[in-house]
Formats: C-alpha cells, structure tokens, sequence
C-alpha cells in the first residue's frame, strides 16, 4: 500500500518582485521532505473553498499542516489584539475544513506550528492572541534571525505521550511563534510544555491527531531525531 499524505499549501497574500501578483500556492521544502523519508507519497492541496475540502481527504489517507500565518480570532470569537499579525481568514476556513472532514473520516492529522493551532480551533479551543501579553510567557518563542535548524529551547512532554515515546521526557526545539493554544478543543489533551508553560504538543482522544508548536521539519536534516515525528504520523494510518 502507498501511503498518500495531503499538504496543505500556503499562499502569497502579497505581490513579490518575482510574482506580481499573490497567486501562487506553495509549501516548503522541509516538510515534503520528512514525508518522503517517513516512506509515503506527500500530495500538495491547493487552498480552496471549504465545500471542496471532503473531497479532498477522500483522494488521501492523512493530512499535514504546516506553519505559517496567525489563525484570525474572530474564528473563535474573539477581536483581533494589535499584537496580532498577519493573518489569512481564507486559508484559515479552508484548513479548518479540512481537519474536521479528516475527523469524520478517522483518517490522521499532524499539524505543525501553525497547523497545531488550526486543529485545536477547528474543534472547538481557542489561543492565546499573543502569548507574551496574554499567558505570561517568558522565553523566547520566535528565534529569528537564528538558523532555523538551532533548537533555543527546551520542551518538556507527558509521561506515555505519543511525544514521550518517541523523542523521551525532555529535549530542545526550535521556535517561532507568537500565538499559541489557551483552551484545548474537544477531546484533545495537552503532551508537552516549554519551562514558561506554553503548549508545545497535543494527542487527540483516540491518537489520530497529534500536533506539536515547533518545527520539526526544519530540524530533521541536522537532528535526525527529529523525522521520529513523521515516522509516527505515517503509522498512524491504518
């Protein structure tokens, strides 16, 4: 059996020197990558309508989401702070389908960065807006200019978690975030905490859905521990 994973794509919201205009659909490199190396077939999905997204998570048999931009509050209704920065609503409504069409489905999600954000509120949670005014976060959560590869921070996971099974108790990760979950979605449950408290991986009541803060992807080259995350996800299919 080829196992087929469904990437959902970011895309240019404003022109660029090369592209003058924003159409154009994309994912990076890294996480194709740990795919293929997890031994399946990764399938990039084109941002689109919500009504599509069914259709879509029947052409595959699990779904990765990748980082990006903030997720839009009022999509779990609360007024945008100044704090918040770029968001996409369009991109937000569309993966947000896609992961309760994968839920209906059984069939797996990872969600990186991002896309741990977008799983928890496509089933009901909400985030922090920013977690440094609203969570009291201290350490430092978005390491650029730092070399993407540099774990600058510790996480700490759940003992028996799908985290701690792979990757052990505790161990060092990057970042780049401001946002992060406050309130857990339905039937998802917490597996891992920087020292400042910060969610940093969720499991879904069942283990098909499992989401994690930093960016394994960018790691794996340099850190090979690191493809142990995609090498579960692709498991996780049954």
């Amino acid at each position: 059996m080829t196992i087929k994973i469904g990437i959902a794509s970011n895309h240019l919201i404003h022109p660029t020197e090369r592209f003058g205009t924003n159409f154009v659909d994309y994912i990076q490199r890294d996480y194709v990558t740990g795919l293929r190396q997890a031994d399946v077939l990764p399938f990039v999905l084109p941002l689109g309508d919500p009504k599509d997204a069914k259709a879509y998570i029947e052409s595959v048999d699990g779904l990765l989401l990748s980082g990006g931009q903030g997720v839009t509050p009022i999509l779990y209704g609360e007024e945008p702070l100044a704090e918040v920065a770029e968001t996409d609503i369009y991109r937000d409504q569309f993966e947000i389908a896609l992961v309760k069409a994968a839920q209906e489905a059984g069939k797996p999600v990872l969600g990186i960065c991002r896309g741990m954000q977008v799983i928890n509120v496509a089933l009901g949670g909400n985030l922090y807006q920013d977690i440094y005014k609203q969570a009291g976060a201290t350490e430092k959560h978005n390491q650029y200019p730092t070399s993407w590869e540099i774990p600058t921070h510790h996480v700490t996971t759940t003992s028996g978690s799908w985290l701690n099974q792979i990757l052990g108790e505790r161990f060092a990760v990057n970042s780049f975030h401001h946002q992060g979950i406050h309130q857990p979605g339905k039937d998802l449950t917490v597996v891992a905490q920087s020292d400042d408290h910060v969610v940093e991986g969720i499991e879904s009541a069942n283990g098909k859905i499992i989401g994690v803060e930093f960016h394994p992807e960018m790691m794996l080259a340099v850190h090979p521990e690191f493809q142990k995350i995609f090498d579960y996800f692709a498991e996780l299919v049954n």
